[in-house]
């Protein structure tokens, strides 16, 4: 069953039980990453480790290392810029990210990050430095100029 298709208590619930369960898993992630030399100490310069190992690893979305990586990513997220945890429930507004555990309040206006797309897009088209640049995307973002498009007059 989708996301989209849960009731939001049983999308909170299971929120709930993401972030009582992220620290042993993040623990456990952060080990496994030692064993291979690379240390993750939720530094912004880690992610560019978070990639490599990522890609040593042949990682896939079904791997654990999926959802890991995405909690390693967010936590990072978190603490290097404020960050707090939440259970997107906006299905009219934020349909995309609706149901997924988000990253909020890390910027001084209302977006959402979520590491779980990020992190499936990185393991879809192997960007080097899309975590960096994901980042970096939210904390300055550009203007586009719309001006040379046509308009209805």
């Amino acid at each position: 069953m989708a996301l989209k298709d849960l009731p939001s208590k049983q999308l909170e619930e299971k929120f709930e039980i993401f972030i009582f369960n992220m620290d042993d898993c993040l623990e456990q992630f952060i080990e496994r990453a030692e064993k291979k030399e690379i240390i993750l100490d939720y530094s912004i310069l880690s992610l560019k480790l978070l990639e490599n190992y990522l890609l040593e690893n042949k990682t896939t979305i079904n791997d654990d290392d999926y959802n890991d990586a995405s909690s390693y990513l967010g936590e990072v997220i978190r603490k290097n810029y404020n960050g707090q945890w939440i259970c997107n429930l906006d299905k009219e507004n934020n349909s995309l990210y609706y149901g997924f555990p988000v990253i909020t309040k890390h910027v001084n206006y209302d977006i959402l990050y979520s590491p779980f797309h990020v992190v499936k897009a990185f393991l879809l088209r192997h960007k080097e430095n899309l975590f960096f640049i994901s980042i970096e995307s939210q904390l300055n973002p550009q203007k586009i100029d719309l001006s040379d498009l046509p308009n209805e007059d």
